[in-house]
């Protein structure tokens, strides 16, 4: 009888876990995918001054154009950043024209729910 309980509260468990897990996938808070195929709108942006460097950022969790999209454009966001991401190589190519720290890039790839698994200098 305990085992049974046990068992009922295990798979209860993880039937509510799943049931969140999709629930945030299929809602706006999860992947770029999910949010019924609109395509995100690449806009372009190029250097204003001479650049001081090029880092390459490492990511994974792309899983189509839309997310490499949608990496770019919050990286772009940044002052003095130029990015330009590759969903298949899973990286960005991030040209600089100011200091901006590798923390800061990484904040804004993994506030979209990507991980950043490592930046390089590319000079």
């Amino acid at each position: 009888m305990a085992a049974t309980i046990i068992i009922i509260a295990v798979l209860a468990v993880a039937v509510i876990i799943g049931v969140r897990s999709a629930r945030k996938r299929f809602s706006s808070e999860g992947s770029c995918c999910a949010s019924g195929g609109e395509a995100i709108i690449a806009e372009e942006k190029k250097l204003n001054s001479k650049k001081i460097g090029e880092k390459r950022i490492h990511i994974e969790g792309m899983t189509c154009e839309n997310c490499q999209k949608r990496i770019e454009r919050q990286l772009n966001r940044i002052d003095g950043v130029v990015a330009h991401v590759d969903w298949k190589q899973k990286r960005a190519e991030v040209e600089l024209e100011k200091e901006v720290s590798d923390e800061e890039m990484t904040r804004v790839i993994e506030r979209l729910d990507y991980r950043v698994t490592g930046i390089e200098s590319v000079d």
